[in-house]
């Protein structure tokens, strides 16, 4: 088992599996070392921020959950969170046989809740039932094999961001919760309450969510109030779980009680909100939502794991991280042969060397046609691991990429 350890936290006998940034940018000379002396120690303190220990391969006890949050109250709610957690079941169906079948499920899911955002902006009824079958074919699909749902939901149209910004919260959510080991009902209801966390905001002014960082204290208490406004649309209606609600009403609480609208701390908190609140803030900071200014995919899990110290349970965070991986699905990444390719997929054994879709060689020419590699495969096979491995994330832009282009014009969509 994989636990993320603070350099601050290390020990002779650890085994340091995986870094928080790519082996490349490191003096180490393998992927994988059991530290034996002081030197490493102090490199690994002036690197990285956080890295992987491997329990197993260890040679002393390693601490399963992190000692960020210090008072009684946060270490009974991760004492409650890790006796929630379980081991995720194996994937029932692989990325190639899943993205057909997920990619019309995301396109209902995606008509659902376009229709349900403009029903409640008119002033109708959310449609319950409809909302339910839609997040329902979600988490079957992603009980199945969740990288599917995860690329598409990186190629949601983001006309509508309020839409867009739903559906990734309820995928990475659902997604999360199944590495968690959480069951069926509950996944369902936690698509839910990630669905609709926002559906309060449907009922704000558009210049509030077009630009929140230069708000006055009165505008800013009125964006706030979308909590408890989805909370109340929700209440009105029959069928809607008291998780759901919950979720709309809390999900920007915050551990430490510094929060909204209750100052409620961790251990008020169901699991399913403390989860949403997580995922939330991870796609608020990497899709730039309220017109701010979006962040890179490495920065942001370097961020949450830096708040793990008193805004979100820290269990959760440390295995949200290892539930991502330092390379998400989506991301364009640079290999150490110079191609630039996209991440479509990846074994939760092997984060490190996930399934690419190269399309620029190392000379910056298109890959035509793209060609998919399976690096973990490729290593296996003893390929040259100095040049198919993953040596940095960059930004698409800068390649002038555009993932969803190029996703849907290879795999299927629209």
């Amino acid at each position: 088992m994989k636990v993320i350890v603070a350099p601050i936290d290390l020990k002779k006998g650890m085994y340091v599996s995986e870094l928080d940034r790519p082996w490349l940018d490191t003096p180490f000379l393998f992927q994988g070392f059991r530290i034996t002396n002081s030197d490493e120690l102090e490199q690994i303190s002036k690197l990285c921020d956080f890295v992987f220990v491997d329990t197993e391969k260890s040679t002393i006890a390693v601490p399963e959950a992190p000692a960020a949050n210090s008072s009684a109250a946060s270490r009974e709610a991760e004492q409650e969170t890790a006796g929630i957690v379980k081991s995720a079941e194996p994937y029932r169906s692989n990325f190639e046989d899943e993205y057909p079948v997920a990619r019309n499920i995301h396109r209902r899911a995606h008509e659902v809740a376009s229709a349900l955002f403009n029903d409640v902006r008119m002033g109708k009824s959310l449609d319950v039932a409809e909302t339910r079958l839609a997040v329902t074919e979600m988490v079957d699909s992603i009980l199945r094999n969740p990288d599917a749902l995860i690329l598409l939901s990186c190629l949601t149209e983001k006309s509508d961001a309020l839409v867009a910004h739903a559906l990734t919260v309820c995928t990475l959510s659902i997604s999360f919760g199944r590495y968690l080991g959480l069951d069926k009902t509950t996944l369902v209801e936690l698509g839910m309450g990630a669905l609709l966390h926002d559906i309060g905001e449907t009922k704000l002014p558009d210049k509030l969510l077009s630009d929140s960082d230069d708000l006055s204290e009165e505008d800013r208490a009125l964006l706030q109030s979308h909590t408890r406004i989805g909370a109340m649309i929700m209440k009105k209606l029959e069928g809607v779980p008291e998780r759901v609600i919950a979720i709309a009403r809390d999900h920007h609480e915050r551990a430490d009680g510094s929060g909204y609208p209750g100052k409620l701390k961790n251990s008020q908190l169901d699991i399913c909100t403390r989860i949403v609140s997580l995922v939330d803030t991870y796609d608020s900071v990497t899709s730039g939502v309220h017109g701010r200014d979006k962040i890179g995919l490495d920065v942001a899990l370097k961020y949450i794991y830096s708040w793990r110290e008193g805004l979100f349970d820290a269990l959760l965070v440390e295995k949200f991280i290892q539930c991502i991986g330092i390379y998400p699905i989506g991301s364009t990444v640079e290999l150490r042969s110079g191609h630039i390719g996209i991440v479509i997929s990846s074994q939760p054994d092997a984060r490190l060397f996930p399934k690419v879709m190269l399309i620029l060689d190392a000379r910056r020419k298109p890959v035509e046609p793209p060609k998919t590699m399976n690096l973990a495969l490729f290593r296996a096979k003893g390929g040259d691991d100095n040049a198919y491995e993953v040596k940095r994330l960059v930004d698409p832009q800068a390649y002038d990429i555009d993932v969803r282009s190029f996703v849907l014009r290879e795999l299927g969509g629209s």
